[in-house]
């Protein structure tokens, strides 16, 4: 529905990782809920929008950049479908602003837990693994200890271990 009525917000929020997700998003679909109301922000006022979901850095700089897109020529609908999904776009604002909450929680849930588990450091010394992937990891294997025989088994079944190929007088090694 979004890349239908409001191509500009998607376009201005693809650059950032999470996109909508960003509270700097949500603050500026708050502000300006139509793409004509976007295209009347002033730098002062999406700076201010900026400054309110938290963003400390490169405010100015984020703010022309997003005011050249909201002017840009898009495809605008007629003003009273135009406002009737910008109230639509403002009550699905509130329910994804909660399902962010719900996320925010449980990250700071996993951060807290993760730590008291009994194998916190031989999983989190899994190359590339934090706290987050770690506690996602420990999901999915179970803590049960008898599961795999050895460590053998557990890269195995991660796909971590080599497979090696031989054939004839060729040798490969490859990952899974």
């Amino acid at each position: 529905m979004l890349r239908e009525y409001y191509p500009a917000a998607l376009d201005a929020f693809a650059k950032w990782n999470n996109g909508l997700c960003r509270p700097e998003a949500r603050e500026l679909l708050k502000t300006a809920p139509t793409p004509t109301r976007a295209a009347r922000l002033t730098r002062t006022q999406i700076q201010a929008a900026l400054k309110r979901a938290g963003r400390k850095r490169g405010i100015e700089a984020e703010a022309e950049r997003l005011r050249e897109v909201f002017r840009a020529e898009w495809a605008h609908q007629p003003p009273p479908v135009e406002d009737a999904l910008g109230k639509q776009m403002l009550a699905l604002l509130v329910q994804l602003e909660a399902a962010c909450t719900a996320a925010d929680g449980l990250a700071e849930a996993v951060e807290e837990a993760f730590p008291q588990h009994p194998d916190p450091d031989v999983i989190l010394s899994s190359p590339g693994l934090g706290v987050q992937l770690g506690a996602r990891v420990l999901a999915e294997i179970g803590d049960d200890r008898q599961r795999f025989a050895d460590a053998r088994g557990l890269k195995a079944y991660a796909g971590s271990s080599p497979i090696t190929r031989a054939s004839g007088k060729k040798s490969s090694i490859t990952r899974r």
